[in-house]
């Protein structure tokens, strides 16, 4: 999971992206410009986690009724110090009380731990960076390659 912090130069909108990969290959991705307006780097990778917590939960329950177990907890990874440290940390925050109902749910979700996890992954190693910003050509062929299209 990965975002720009206000990457359009006409709205200064993000874009937020992310990659699910199971063994070594992309089953999912997603990339999109946010709604809000982020007012930070943090704001808009908390906006960003969103979404593929959202779908990662769901996707964890529509695969259990198809094969009637359990999967193992996934870990989603962050490459935002501060927005990592917001779900980590669960006291009050009041730099943090505009984000909203809608991500603190989010919140719940990696607090619970039973569905997902989140760890924080330096920019360098973060797959959906590709989805999220132009990337130089060697970035590009690094961006394939974890993706494992090449």
């Amino acid at each position: 999971m990965d975002s720009d912090f206000a990457g359009d130069a006409g709205t200064l909108k993000s874009t937020s992206g992310y990659v699910f990969l199971f063994r070594m290959g992309v089953i999912q991705w997603h990339s999109k410009g946010q709604a809000l307006t982020a007012t930070s780097t943090a704001h808009a990778e908390f906006i960003a986690s969103v979404s593929p917590i959202q779908e990662l939960v769901w996707f964890r329950t529509f695969i259990k009724e198809i094969i009637r177990s359990e999967l193992p907890v996934r870990t989603l990874y962050n490459n935002n110090q501060a927005s990592h440290s917001t779900f980590k940390d669960t006291a009050y925050k009041p730099h943090t009380k505009h984000i909203g109902v809608r991500v603190h749910q989010t919140r719940e979700f990696i607090e619970d731990g039973r569905k997902v996890t989140m760890d924080y992954c330096r920019t360098n190693d973060m797959v959906a960076d590709g989805l999220t910003k132009p990337l130089v050509l060697s970035k590009h062929i690094l961006f394939v390659r974890m993706c494992g299209l090449s």
